[in-house]
């Protein structure tokens, strides 16, 4: 099996090309649609028949020297000679035209153009009046046939990007004389729905005999007095009609306009995600900022009062105990001092203090003696002196010098 890499396929093709002189000679008729002008002065179009289109690019020299500067203009019908090409590093194939014919617009073509200028001035395509597509569509209308595949391509683009987008289906001819109208009505009929967020109104391609319909007055008066924002989707992306000039917004296919409705439920999650990393880091800034608000508010209103009050109770406890001190120790000063006046008092009524000087006490019968009348000649005594006691047997007792009585 011989298998090619890109480069060589393209490489082959384009030596297929070459070689086939058919080809390099070729006069093509069609419409020019897509007509740009570059800046160097090569022009760029496509030609277009009821089937099909291909681009054709005609260089600035040919344009200057052909005298078609301002000439190439879409929607005429024209002849090209020209050589077919095919540019290998893309894969593209086009024609190089070397000279061309121009014949008259279509009746179609005319018909279009003065619809375009007419509407043009009545404000129709102005941007001003274009709404923006809902972030989020839930429900969406789609205004295109149920048996073409207009309807299959949204819904699977929808599947794939958000299962959970639910859509509506307003059934419409997309192609004949008579489909204007009924179109217009499934649109008017899905904005006064209110379920429906976003409307669809598309069918695939064709001539422009095929999609005639959609340039209907009838059509491009019920998308712009629409309240629900539309999307165009008729046709290819070389394909343009009045409903893609007065949509909200134009889907070069169904497939892109499905892309362009369904935002993918990978975004929404995403997106969520950063919503709640934004609001725990907005909820923990607003706490801290809260609790730096709430300090210096307690500082201010209520901690440098206290702690001004504490300090100044502190000072006065601090000069509360120093006069109970002082006090306390005046107070001991005293009473020592009446204390040491009383032991010596005591000291000096102290019997033993006067034995010590040869002072005596003597007793009878456990009693006293303090009058030499207490005691009679045989008595028995006791003397206590300083260091001890003694007994005795009493003699004779003498009062006032006086020998009361002798033994």
């Amino acid at each position: 099996m011989n298998v090619l890499t890109i480069t060589q396929l393209n490489n082959l093709i384009k030596r297929t090309l070459d070689r086939e002189y058919l080809l390099k000679n070729v006069y093509v008729s069609g419409t020019i649609i897509n007509a740009k002008r570059h800046s160097s002065g090569h022009m760029y179009f496509s030609l277009k028949d009821e089937e099909s289109a291909i681009d054709v690019t005609m260089w600035s020299s040919t344009v200057m020297q052909k005298g078609l500067a301002n000439a190439i203009q879409n929607g005429l019908l024209v002849t090209v000679k020209a050589s077919v090409n095919f540019y290998n590093k893309m894969g593209r194939l086009n024609l190089i035209a070397s000279d061309m014919q121009i014949g008259s617009k279509s009746p179609l073509q005319l018909e279009f153009d003065a619809l375009k200028r007419e509407l043009t001035a009545l404000g129709y395509f102005d941007d001003g009046h274009k709404q923006s597509l809902p972030h989020m569509a839930s429900c969406i209308g789609i205004v295109t046939s149920q048996s073409g595949a207009v309807l299959h391509d949204i819904l699977h683009v929808s599947e794939r990007r958000n299962p959970l987008v639910q859509f509506k289906l307003f059934s419409v001819p997309v192609q004949g004389n008579t489909a204007g109208p009924i179109i217009a009505k499934g649109i008017a009929t899905a904005d006064a729905d209110p379920d429906v967020d976003l409307i669809i109104v598309g069918r695939g391609g064709g001539s422009m005999e095929d999609l005639w319909c959609f340039n209907d007055r009838a059509v491009v008066e019920a998308i712009y007095t629409a309240n629900t924002p539309v999307i165009s989707a008729v046709g290819h992306e070389t394909d343009y009609t009045l409903c893609d000039y007065v949509a909200d917004a134009r889907g070069a296919t169904p497939s892109h306009a499905a892309e362009m409705a369904v935002l993918p439920l990978t975004t929404l999650q995403d997106q969520l995600t950063e919503k709640e990393e934004y609001l725990h880091e907005y909820i923990r800034y607003t706490l801290q900022q809260k609790r730096t608000d709430l300090t210096l508010l307690f500082n201010r209103r209520l901690g440098i009062p206290a702690l001004q009050f504490l300090h100044k109770q502190k000072s006065y406890l601090q000069e509360l105990t120093q006069t109970l001190t002082n006090i306390t120790k005046e107070r001991c000063n005293t009473e020592k001092h009446s204390l040491a006046l009383l032991a010596q008092q005591l000291e000096s009524l102290n019997p033993l203090q006067m034995m010590v000087k040869g002072f005596a006490k003597v007793e009878h019968n456990n009693e006293p003696i303090t009058s030499v009348s207490q005691l009679q000649p045989n008595d028995d005594i006791r003397v206590t002196l300083a260091d001890g006691y003694v007994t005795a047997t009493v003699k004779e007792a003498h009062k006032d010098g006086r020998i009361t009585k002798k033994l």
